[in-house]
This record gives structure tokens, C-alpha cells and sequence, in this order.
């Protein structure tokens, strides 16, 4: 397939900027809108209700979730005064805001704060949009108008892991700062690397998968002091962020980690229909396609699946494919090659980003 197949106003950059604003705010609807029901409400576990987070009283670990509560808080007293109060007090007298907050279960004495934290969620999701392409043009060399469209097709497959387990106001940031850090990372990026690391700390503990990256993609790279160095600031953002939060949030109930263990061993022994074996099989043919021509960096990406697997094991949910956003762009490049490159024959280049320097 040729590329001049695909619109020429992907070529165009403000005609691709609105389209993925208006992918964005689309999915951000559905995901806001569908989170109506127990298993998907922001407040449908009462240890983790949305204003308890924002306010630090929720149950352990979902307390140490702290960047999107503090933005927000901070965003809350800023703003303060009797200009928000009156915005406050007239939005709620809306009929079909009062309708919408009752379904989904929105505390209304908190319905700013609520507003404020999904503005910074949507915020995320809308920088993951252009940072998977910046991912994509890291290590592809295509056409625009392919570069262009990746965006959108990310965004518009991400809801259907919404329905599968609550939604957290941290969970599109975790997708926008894993994605942002793995670039960084392949790009050895490292005075932005390291501030998006730290702040991603803040958001979720996961984060620190991208020290196992490091690990993977640069063993036989650097010399072993620089290895050594790295990894160890590295450790020391992650320990030290930790060790704050567990001690800022002692007292509040729950566990440092969930342990799901016997959930899951249950959930895999309950067996499954012939659809989701289809969707399985259909999802590893797509990544593990033609899979020595798609890119070292992805390649390399895709075994962080096994100490995340390890991690989601013990203390997630099988279930909730919500906790895999880590995953989500590096299986959705992987999967994209097969469709766009070895189906339909696009033409592309393999950029060299395993060719740096030898040393730091």
C-alpha cells in the first residue's frame, strides 16, 4: 500500500493537532462518562474514593499516588475565593450536572476538586497522544502522514480496558510518564529522563520498571562505573520517594502492597470462553509477528512484561487490564508494525538508536 493513500491532511499540523485534541476529549468522555457502575467508579471502592485520595485519607498504597492529588490540591487553594464559589454553586443547580453526579456517584462538596483532577487526567492523556509519536519516530522513519496518524489510532484503542476495573486519577498519567520516560530513555535523554523519572515516582511506583529497561538496554553499552552510577540515582529517586511516602502515610489503613495472589491463582483456574482465547491468540500473532524485522529498542522494551507480570501477579489484578497501561505502548507499536508493515507493506526505515556513544 502506498502512503499517498491516506489523506493529505495528515500531512498538516494543525488539521492533526485538532483531530488528536478531538481523539483525546472523545476517549477522556467515554472514559469519564462509562465509570458509572461499582466495578468502574472513581468512589466504587470506598478504601480508594477519589476525594479521599486527592485529600491523602485513602487506604494504603492507593494513597501513594501522590502527583495528580497534589497538583490538584495546590491548583484548589490557588484558585480559592468567592469567584470559584459562585462557578461552583452555578454548575450545580445545572439539572443535567446534578443528573450526571448523581450517577456517577460524585461527592458533590468535592466537585471542584473533581473537576480539577480529571483536567490534569485529561492533560496526560492528551501528552501521551504526542508522545507516542514521539516514540514511533524514535525508532521508525516513515512518511507523515503515518507518523501523524499513530496518535490517533493509540487513543482509540484504549477503551475497551476500561470497562475491566475501576478508573484512578492517576492512570492516564501513569500511561503519558512510562511512555515519555521509555523515549527519553532510548534517546539517552538523560537531563530529561531523569526529572520525568522522579515525577513519575510520585505518580505510581511502577515507574521504577524503567530502571529494569535501563538495565536492559545499556548492560553491554556502558562501562560498569556509569552502569553503576545510573542505576543507583535511579534507586535512590525510587527508595527515597518511597520512603517518604510510607512514612507521610504510616497511619493510614491498608498494606505498603496489595497481595491478589490466590485472586488471581482463582481467576486463572476458572477457565475461559472461545472469544477471549481468539482475542489472545489474535493479540501475541500481532506482537510476535515478523518479530526479528520490528525494532531492537521494542524488543528489548517487551521483557519489562516480565517483572511487571511478577508485580501484577502478587498485587494487581489479572483482570484489570487498566494496570497494564505500562505495557500498553510498547505492545501497541510491536502490534502496529505487524498491521501497518508487514501486512500492508508501508515503507519504513529502522532509525539506528542503539548506535550512541559508548560511554557518559
Amino acid at each position: 500500500m502506498n502512503p499517498s493513500s491516506l489523506p493529505s491532511f495528515f500531512e498538516r499540523r494543525a488539521v492533526v493537532g485538532l483531530l488528536t485534541f478531538l481523539g483525546a476529549a472523545y476517549v477522556f468522555g467515554i472514559w469519564v462518562w462509562s465509570a458509572d457502575t461499582p466495578t468502574t467508579s472513581f468512589n466504587g471502592d470506598p478504601r480508594s474514593k477519589l476525594s479521599d485520595i486527592i485529600y491523602g485519607t485513602a487506604h494504603k498504597p492507593y494513597v501513594y499516588r501522590v502527583l495528580v492529588p497534589a497538583l490538584t490540591r495546590s491548583a484548589y487553594y490557588a484558585l480559592s475565593g468567592p469567584s470559584l464559589d459562585t462557578l461552583e454553586q452555578r454548575l450545580l443547580r445545572i439539572p443535567k450536572v446534578q443528573k450526571e453526579t448523581l450517577r456517577l456517584g460524585w461527592e458533590r462538596n468535592f466537585f471542584i476538586e473533581y473537576l480539577l483532577a480529571l483536567s490534569l487526567a485529561f492533560l496526560c492523556l492528551l501528552g501521551f497522544a504526542f508522545t507516542i509519536r514521539s516514540l514511533w519516530s524514535t525508532v521508525y522513519d516513515t512518511e507523515p502522514r503515518m507518523s501523524n496518524l499513530v496518535p490517533l489510532v493509540a487513543l482509540l484503542a484504549l477503551p475497551p480496558l476500561f470497562p475491566t476495573g475501576p478508573h484512578y486519577i492517576y492512570d492516564f498519567p501513569t500511561l503519558f510518564l512510562f511512555t515519555l520516560g521509555l523515549t527519553l530513555l532510548i534517546k539517552e535523554r538523560w537531563a530529561l529522563f531523569y526529572p520525568v523519572f522522579l515525577i513519575g515516582c510520585l505518580n505510581k511506583e511502577t515507574m521504577v520498571l524503567l530502571t529494569f529497561l535501563f538495565l536492559i538496554f545499556f548492560r553491554k553499552r556502558f562501562p560498569a562505573r556509569a552502569l553503576a552510577a545510573h542505576t543507583g540515582v535511579q534507586l535512590l529517586i525510587f527508595g527515597g520517594i518511597k520512603l517518604m511516602l510510607m512514612n507521610t502515610f504510616a497511619e493510614n489503613a491498608g498494606n505498603v502492597l496489595d497481595f491478589h495472589l490466590y485472586l488471581n491463582l482463582h481467576i486463572l483456574l476458572m477457565g475461559y470462553s472461545l472469544t477471549t482465547f481468539i482475542i489472545a491468540g489474535l493479540l501475541l500473532w500481532l506482537i510476535f509477528h515478523d518479530y526479528a524485522s520490528k525494532p531492537a529498542a521494542l524488543r528489548q522494551s517487551l521483557t519489562v512484561a516480565i517483572p511487571f507480570g511478577l508485580l501484577l501477579f502478587w498485587g494487581g489484578v489479572i483482570t484489570e487490564l487498566r494496570d497494564v497501561y505500562e505495557l500498553y505502548p510498547i505492545v501497541l507499536l510491536l502490534s502496529l508494525h505487524t498491521v501497518v508493515f508487514s501486512l500492508y507493506k508501508f515503507p519504513y526505515a529502522l532509525k539506528n538508536v542503539t548506535a550512541h556513544h559508548e560511554s557518559v
